[in-house]
């Protein structure tokens, strides 16, 4: 049977529209496929935001090109040796080891990997491809923070470089102290020691970065200060120098490292570097302290020395001032020499302690961290082999002396008058034994995860500690001076407590409070709970 004409044409005209419609819907999907919008991030209140959306970064395992010493040679023979690391004061041992030639005179060729080096997009290195460069053992080192090691443990602690005495800081508008923090928009750099210090600072006063606050994670220091003078941030963390920009937006500094000693730079050495050459490891180190021991000796030609490696905008070393410039670097880091790393390394416990604290609030954070045991994150040999040898001793300190894990501070030249209260913690409410100022068992646990951890990191604060009694009915009644005598006793159990855990006694403000008129000599046993406490509050001093 035959198809008329008419027939035939609607059945091609309803064909074509079929592969019309189907055509278009396949270009939409490919288009859609092809332009997926970035991952809206939970911002840490429960909510999200596509304003803070940051998408997960590439992690690329093509290393950026090292810069090489003036008198680099690859035909020499010589092994090859490559760091990567950020502008930092006391990084900056690298270039000074470069342009010296130390690398050289102990028997390899140094190659450094300048992160975020001026405009160079090559050189724009993220947290995680530092990390997987060294974890793969493209990299033969990695200065970077103990609380990234701890995070993802990719490579071993090597070395101490230094403390950070300042460098480290929270900047903020309108928040006074760090239990402010709670409702505020939080910006730092992600994966970075400044998320930590941010991560750490909630813990102080036991927020909760989930939902207690807003968290607003950039790819930089520099983002994340563009991010708080944005309006996007009421708060933000970051280190020296691009921190000080939150100043343009009517920032003002909340806290920094000199308070807080919990920011420590390190070595971090791969792991196959350490297997296959430990001879070139060892001559590294050697390089290094040897280094330090002659900008120690010789500040001057050090300084010269780092202004000379070129690159002066990153550096923010100039040739014309580069004593001056290179001192104002190192005045907010106490740098470890090798004495400090020797004493440090005698005894890692310390150092093991802060790996444990740090990945406890990363854990506390929901961060991923690293299952690699704490023990097998420091290699002590390397620094004890290289102080073996006199001819690596200084003669002499660094700029800032204050590195605290070596030595225990002399405390009485800093004032506790005018001191400013930085945090009052959350743990206020202690028990002791009937009729007795003594801490129960119970109430020592309380100490030890709410108060000895900061205090045991942070020798730049005092510890307000401030005791009250109730006042029951009695006949005849208590006296003004028998409560406030419970009360001290009550306030200075919590500080002899503490002292047996290593806290300077130097540090402890001790004070007693009566309760309100209104809750004195009363039966009421709710009311004379109420007044029952020691109130801890952290305060700086300046020193």
């Amino acid at each position: 049977m035959k198809l008329d004409r008419t027939r035939v044409i609607f059945i091609v005209i309803i064909g074509i529209t079929l592969l019309v419609i189907c055509g278009a819907l396949a270009f939409s999907l490919l288009n859609r496929a092809n332009n997926v919008t970035d991952p809206v991030v939970d911002n840490g209140n429960g909510n999200t935001s596509s304003d803070t959306a940051v998408s997960t970064p590439v992690v690329i395992l093509d290393s950026p090109e090292p810069i090489w010493g003036p008198d680099y040679d690859s035909e020499d023979g010589l092994p090859t040796y490559i760091c990567g690391a950020d502008a930092f004061g006391s990084y900056f041992t690298l270039q000074q080891m470069q342009m010296s030639g130390k690398d050289i005179e102990h028997g390899f060729h140094l190659g450094i990997i300048p992160f975020f080096l001026n405009d160079d997009p090559n050189y724009d290195v993220s947290e995680e491809q530092r990390t997987a460069l060294l974890n793969s053992g493209q990299w033969n080192c990695l200065l970077t923070t103990l609380d990234s090691v701890a995070l993802s443990a990719p490579g071993v602690i090597t070395a101490i470089v230094d403390e950070s005495a300042g460098a480290d800081q929270l900047w903020a508008r309108d928040v006074g102290t760090i239990n402010d923090l709670e409702g505020k928009r939080i910006a730092f750099s992600r994966g970075s020691v400044g998320e930590y210090f941010v991560y750490y600072a909630l813990s102080i006063a036991q927020l909760s970065p989930r939902s207690q606050v807003t968290l607003v994670p950039q790819d930089s220091v520099a983002d994340a200060v563009a991010a708080f003078n944005n309006g996007q941030a009421d708060v933000v963390s970051g280190w020296e120098p691009d921190i000080y920009d939150a100043e343009q937006s009517g920032g003002v500094s909340l806290m920094s490292s000199n308070q807080l000693r919990i920011v420590i730079d390190v070595m971090v050495t791969s792991r196959q570097s350490i297997n296959s050459n430990a001879d070139l490891v060892q001559d590294f180190h050697n390089a290094w302290f040897d280094s330090l021991k002659s900008q120690v000796e010789d500040f001057d030609s050090a300084a010269s020395q780092i202004a000379s490696w070129g690159n002066n905008d990153w550096s923010f070393v100039y040739p014309e001032s580069a004593s001056d410039d290179f001192a104002i670097w190192l005045e907010s880091v106490a740098q470890a020499d090798l004495g400090d790393n020797a004493f440090v390394m005698r005894d890692t416990r310390p150092i093991i302690n802060r790996l444990e604290i740090a990945r406890r609030v990363w854990a506390a954070s929901d961060v991923t961290i690293s299952s690699e045991p704490i023990d097998d994150l420091v290699n002590s040999g390397f620094v004890l082999r290289a102080a073996e040898q006199a001819s690596l001793q200084p003669n002499g300190n660094p700029v800032n002396d204050t590195f605290s894990i070596s030595a225990q501070l002399d405390l009485t030249s800093v004032s506790s008058d005018a001191a400013a209260t930085l945090a009052v913690l959350p743990c206020r409410t202690f028990s002791f034994l009937p009729e007795s100022t003594e801490l129960t068992l119970e109430s020592r646990r309380i100490l030890d995860t709410c108060v000895v951890p900061t205090l045991s990191q942070s020798v730049g604060l005092f510890l307000r500690v401030k005791g009250s009694s109730a006042w029951p009915a009695n006949d005849p009644p208590y006296t003004e001076a028998e409560i406030l005598e419970v009360a001290e006793g009550r306030a200075q159990s919590v500080v002899d407590y503490l002292v047996t855990q290593g806290i300077d006694p130097a540090r402890f403000i001790v004070e007693a409070a009566l309760p309100a008129e209104e809750n004195r000599n009363t039966d009421d046993p709710n009311i004379q709970a109420q007044d029952r406490f020691v109130e801890l509050t952290l305060v700086t001093a300046g020193r």
